[in-house]
Formats: structure tokens, sequence, C-alpha cells
């Protein structure tokens, strides 16, 4: 019996083994390509308006947001300050244009109520925005 196990064992130890696996391909080799250019929204302001409420106790400042950029904006916020003679800030305000998404080539309007100072002589706006 012993010599049974031992041909066994013999045999099995002899069996074929399966060839290694072929070797993985190797990787490709790397490359550069152009990143395309960054797009931004970039606005204009202009034209502005004042006009003074009935009772002359405020001052309305409206105008355009123009996206000069290359994508649509977002979260846009426009400020308008009123400036001394001497470029010094005496009023101000913030507000939001209509529509807040500004594409490329369009105007949104904004609409500020400020006091209306004597003191102001000229007004400067910003719109900041994604």
């Amino acid at each position: 019996m012993r010599l049974r196990l031992a041909g066994a064992a013999l045999a099995l130890g002899c069996a074929r083994q399966a060839p290694p696996p072929p070797p993985a391909p190797p990787p490709p080799p790397l490359t550069e390509e152009s990143l395309a250019p960054s797009t931004t929204a970039e606005f204009q302001i202009g034209p502005i308006k004042e006009t003074a409420s009935t009772d002359g106790a405020a001052v309305f400042v409206e105008g355009t947001v123009r996206n000069v950029g290359s994508r649509p904006s977002r979260n846009v916020k426009v400020l308008v300050e009123g400036l001394d003679s001497a470029g010094t800030r005496v009023v101000s305000a913030d507000t939001l244009p209509t529509p807040q998404a500004i594409a490329p080539g369009t105007s949104a309007t904004f609409v500020v109520r400020l006091p209306n100072d004597p003191a102001v002589r000229t007004y400067h706006v910003v719109a900041i925005g994604r």
C-alpha cells in the first residue's frame, strides 16, 4: 500500500504545471496636451443714471452690468459708492442685479437707494461675481 501511495505522490508531483502568465504590457508612454484657456465672467458697468426720490430724501442709482467674459456669471453683487469731491466715500449700498446669471455678451440691471447727501459728487460702481 505504501508503494501505491508513493507512486501516486510521484505521479502528482510530476504532473504538468501550468505555464506562468505572460508579462504585463508596458504602460503607455506619457504625452502632453494643451489645456483649454481658462474661462471667466468679466463685468462692465454702464450706463448709470441717478434719479431723486419724489420727497428728495433719497437718490436711486440704476444701471447695467454687462458680462464681457467667456462664461456665464453667478453670485453677482453690485456695490455703489457715492463719493465727495475728494474721492472719499460718503454713502454706499449693495444690491443683486437682475438676472443673477448673466450669459456672456448679455446684461443685467441694478437699482440701489442711497441717502441724498449733498456732498456726493460722483458714483463708483463695482460688480463682483464668479
